[in-house]
């Protein structure tokens, strides 16, 4: 089989030593050459950019539908050679592959530099023509360049620096300021954020569901029997008294019975708020979840269908 780029394990064009001068370079030649190929596509007139669009997104989704249909190797030493056509189709979609996941992941970068510029823009904008709500864009954007710069140089000391290689700043005692930055800032700040704007929508679901779970219909009457046994299977003190009683209950019944064959007491097991529960959610909800994801498989299909296709304008301007 052929080597692929930065698979050839002696020195080439795509292997270069870590944090050299050439490295950066070429990273730089490349920032600017997709920068001049964004710009491009960006002014060109739709009927130049939509095929050239269109052409890249076709390619893209061929490899990976080939991928996907054709037969993989299972089991293969890096030296065996294929016995066939078709087995070495196989070989090769299968060692390009980690070479596309790259590309892949350069491209998804790009789109993340695109993001922050358009960020960028809008936000200072606002700043520049002094709109009421330009303080929120300064808050804004001072936030995200001081959590980069401080990422960044945290990453780099995590990995670079002396105290980094030997493993000491993994304890908080070898902390530099940086550190303590960067866990104040991600730590502190932004994760406690991120907890409380959650907790905030969890009053608007609570709301929502509100207002579905009113008693109109028989079917809105299941599903407010069916959540209150969910939720209730989550206070933990209700359930062990409820579940309790029912076992007292089953261990105090004494019945002849015709068949033996049947415990009539074992069946009070099943009023349990647990196995009540349990039976919900393995019965019901499972399966209604699975038919979601069904559809939601298919509707996914079909929208990649349409963007590797072009037939969906959305996918294929830019």
């Amino acid at each position: 089989m052929i080597n692929l780029l930065a698979q050839v394990p002696t020195y080439n064009f795509w292997r270069v030593p870590p944090l050299s001068g050439e490295l950066w370079l070429k990273i730089g030649v490349t920032l600017l050459l997709c920068c001049g190929i964004v710009a491009f596509l960006m002014n060109a007139p739709t009927r130049v950019r939509r095929p050239v669009v269109w052409f890249f997104t076709f390619i893209a989704g061929a490899f990976y539908v080939a991928l996907w249909i054709w037969p993989q190797p299972v089991s293969r030493e890096p030296n065996t050679l294929p016995r066939d056509g078709i087995e070495g189709i196989g070989f090769l979609l299968n060692d390009i592959q980690p070479r596309v996941a790259d590309v892949s992941n350069i491209l998804t970068t790009i789109l993340l530099g695109l993001g922050i510029y358009s960020l960028l823009r809008i936000h200072l904008s606002k700043i520049v023509k002094r709109q009421a709500d330009s303080p929120f864009s300064i808050v804004l954007i001072v936030s995200m360049l001081a959590i980069t710069l401080v990422g960044y140089m945290d990453w780099y000391m995590r990995e670079f620096s002396v105290a980094g290689k030997e493993g000491k700043l993994q304890e908080m005692v070898n902390w530099t300021p940086i550190n303590f930055a960067q866990n104040l800032l991600f730590d502190g700040f932004l994760q406690q954020m991120d907890s409380a704007m959650f907790s905030m929508i969890a009053f608007f679901i609570l709301s929502a569901a509100y207002r579905a779970f009113r008693i109109r219909s028989v079917e809105a009457t299941v599903l407010m029997a069916s959540a209150l046994i969910l939720m209730i299977s989550l206070l933990g003190g209700i359930v062990f008294a409820w579940n309790h009683g029912v076992a007292n209950m089953a261990a105090g019944m004494h019945i002849p019975l015709a068949n033996p064959e049947i415990n009539e007491a074992g069946y009070l097991n099943n009023l349990k708020i647990t196995s009540a529960a349990g039976w919900l959610r393995n019965t019901l909800q499972v399966p209604a979840l699975r038919a979601v994801d069904f559809g939601i498989g298919l509707g996914a299909l079909a929208m990649g269908l349409r963007l590797w296709l072009g037939l969906e304008k959305g996918g294929v301007t830019v």
